[in-house]
This record gives C-alpha cells, sequence and structure tokens, in this order.
C-alpha cells in the first residue's frame, strides 16, 4: 500500500514532474502564471520544492521567471520554435547517420509497420494516436543510432513540441504530407542513401517549424 504523497514525493524532482505533466497535458497554458501557494494546493507539496522545480523547468525552456511577475508557463514564439524544432531535427539526422551500418531488414519492417499504424489512425480521424505513433517512429530512428542520451534529449524535446502541437493542431493537409515524409525516409534508409535521409528530414523540420510557427505567432 503506497504512503502518503507528501511523506513519499515531497521532494524538487517529483514537484518538477508534476508540474511538467501538467504542462505538457495542456492543463496549464502557456502564458499562465504559476503561483506558488495555488501549486502547494493543487499537488500537496510544500513551497520549497516547488521553488527548486520551476527554477529547473526554467532551465528546460518550459517556464519562464520574471523579477517582479514570477513564473509563467512559456509562450511560443518564432526563436523557441526554430530551437526545438533544429535540436530535434539534427538528433534524427546524427541517429540516422550513425545507425545507417546497423540498419537491418527487422527494423526497417519496424519502422514500415508504425508508418502504416500512423495512416491508419488517420483514417480513423485518430489525431492523438497517430501523434503519439509519429512519436515512437522517430524515437525508433534516434534509438537505433545507439546514444540513450541523444534518446533522452530528443524525447523531452519531441514531448515540449507535441504538447504545444495538441493545443495548436496542424495545417491542413499536414499530417497526410507527414505519411508521405515517413515513407520516403523508408525508401531511403531501404537504399542505405544517407545524404537522401538527411535531406527529407530536414525538408520535414522546416515544414513543420513553418507550419507551427504560422498557427501560433501573429505575422508582423
Amino acid at each position: 500500500m503506497a504512503r502518503p504523497l507528501d511523506i513519499v514525493s515531497n521532494s524538487a524532482d517529483q514537484a518538477t514532474r508534476l508540474i511538467r505533466e501538467a504542462i505538457l497535458s495542456g492543463r496549464i497554458g502557456p502564458g499562465e502564471r504559476l503561483k506558488i501557494a495555488d501549486l502547494a494546493r493543487q499537488f500537496g507539496l510544500s513551497t520549497m520544492p516547488l521553488r527548486e522545480a520551476l527554477r529547473k523547468l526554467e532551465g528546460e525552456g518550459l517556464v519562464q521567471i520574471e523579477p517582479n511577475r514570477g513564473a509563467t508557463v512559456r509562450k511560443l514564439d518564432r526563436a523557441y520554435i526554430t530551437d526545438l524544432f533544429e535540436l530535434n531535427t539534427d538528433l534524427r539526422i546524427c541517429a540516422v547517420k550513425r545507425g545507417m551500418a546497423r540498419l537491418t531488414l527487422e527494423r526497417i519492417r519496424a519502422l514500415e509497420a508504425l508508418a502504416q499504424q500512423y495512416r491508419d489512425h488517420l483514417d480513423r480521424g485518430e489525431d492523438l494516436e497517430a501523434i503519439k505513433i509519429n512519436r515512437d517512429f522517430n524515437a525508433k530512428l534516434v534509438e537505433y543510432g545507439g546514444n540513450r542520451e541523444a534518446l533522452r534529449v530528443f524525447l523531452r524535446g519531441w514531448d515540449i513540441i507535441f504538447a504545444f502541437r495538441r493545443g495548436y493542431g496542424y495545417g491542413t493537409g499536414r499530417r497526410r504530407v507527414m505519411a508521405e515524409e515517413m515513407q520516403l525516409l523508408i525508401d531511403a534508409l531501404r537504399r542505405h542513401d544517407g545524404v537522401a535521409a538527411e535531406a527529407i528530414l530536414r525538408m520535414q523540420n522546416a515544414a513543420m517549424m513553418e507550419d507551427l510557427v504560422s498557427r501560433i505567432v501573429p505575422e508582423d
């Protein structure tokens, strides 16, 4: 039987996880203030670990702390989106290059199965499930690169991007194009064509970034 939360989990790590999950799930939205008193009541934690948690989340880019204003969930702007997508894409490209020599038919088939699941979810209008499969597909690419730390960083960035995707959605036809991009990438991997694979990932990065920017950042 689990002990009460305030006994086993009254720590900065626990506070960080709880606030992060609330932000990534959309329960706390971009621009919302993070008041220590409110968080203490919501999560049953004392103020000291909550303050440390907010500093950690500031380091992750999820929270902004300003003098005389306190902490708020970060709003998306073009610079932040660009940084997230570039890091995300560079990690995938590096992983593809590292993993090309170890690429097997079994691994190709695993990617093909995920790509088919993605198309199936789109056909059924299951948007959230499609997002999750897209995450799994790209996580496999990074996993095949063999660098566990890169995978950890990739997943954190991916979760941040798609937390906002759940709120802002996609432009018309973007998800169908993503299905085509998955297949083009698989075809390049089958040929062990690293140049083509990198070009596809960079093309996808540019399209995804501009799609999200257009839905979030007002035009000047």
